[in-house]
């Protein structure tokens, strides 16, 4: 068996097991704020709008938080995508890695936001009951995004599927 070709392999083990614990992090640091913000919509007074009715506030809230659930993986896929065509010029494994990181962080980003429009739900729509369904979906939204090695090392093969196309 060639060395090189071990050590590459184990490159790549260690990496993807890198990411993956970068992922996780991240992906816990971002669902430990669902049960947080139920509390906090529960815990915070609710106030009247200013300019409008809290019914009014809670359809914005929730066609905003819709509008972030449908397009936060298309968002992510051409993301992904732009960083794939980047490793075909600079075929930095590792930079891949690092953008597909990034891409992670800012679904996680975005899926946070549905939080946030809990939240404004919880203090100036209608109450903390429907702003808590806004935290469960966004907790729930998160949880299918739960890195596993399988979708390290996709990103890593369709890398390559780059290379080879080319």
């Amino acid at each position: 068996m060639n060395s090189d070709v071990d050590r590459v392999r184990w490159d790549e083990s260690a990496a993807v097991a890198r990411q993956l614990t970068r992922m996780r992090m991240v992906w816990v640091a971002f669902l430990v704020t669902v049960p947080l913000a139920i509390v906090v919509g529960y815990r915070v007074p609710h106030l009247e709008p200013a300019a409008a009715t809290p019914k009014a506030v809670t359809l914005v809230a929730a066609a905003a938080a819709m509008w972030i659930s449908f397009t936060a993986e298309r968002d992510s896929r051409a993301r992904l995508e732009r960083a794939r065509r980047a490793f075909a010029v600079h075929q930095d494994p590792d930079r891949l890695l690092r953008s597909h990181l990034w891409v992670f962080v800012s679904v996680l980003a975005r899926l946070e936001l549905i939080i946030v429009f809990g939240l404004v739900t919880a203090v100036w729509g209608v109450g903390s009951t429907v702003g808590t369904w806004f935290a469960l979906l966004a907790g729930l939204l998160m949880l299918l995004t739960w890195p596993s090695e399988h979708k390290v090392r996709l990103v890593l093969a369709r890398g390559r599927q780059v290379l080879d196309d080319d």
